[in-house]
């Protein structure tokens, strides 16, 4: 998980975001064949598949018996599910990432989601 526009402010954290998203997957993509070749593995049984929400989040320690610093927040919980969703090579965004950076992500396709724990369906587009 990654939290951007936290500690230190900045305009663009939603674009930097998906930049940092694409560089993961091609960092990834470099790694992949590596990896795969040393587990005995074939290429469809390990990928990387990313989710990106944005919006208002608490961050703080949190719990009783074991306390965490951590995020949570719907923004969180949506952000999984997208992550979720996504496919191995696969970075999917929420409604508010496209509509904040729609200019990076001229290509990106749109389709709902149904996801565990929220009512509506979630529109998220690949990018």
């Amino acid at each position: 998980m990654g939290v951007f526009n936290f500690p230190i402010g900045r305009d663009d954290h939603t674009k930097q975001a998906v930049l940092a998203a694409r560089a993961i997957q091609s960092r990834w993509c470099a790694k992949r064949k590596k990896l795969v070749e040393a587990l005995g593995l074939t290429g469809g049984e390990v990928g990387v598949g990313i989710g990106i929400h944005c919006g208002q989040l608490s961050f703080g320690e949190f719990g009783r018996a074991h306390r965490d610093l951590t995020a949570i927040g719907s923004v969180v919980n949506i952000a999984s599910r997208a992550q979720s969703a996504a496919a191995a090579g696969e970075i999917l965004v929420s409604q508010g990432v496209y509509e904040r950076v729609q200019t990076e992500l001229a290509s990106s396709k749109a389709q709902e989601y149904k996801m565990k724990g929220i009512q509506e369906p979630i529109l998220l587009y690949t990018v």
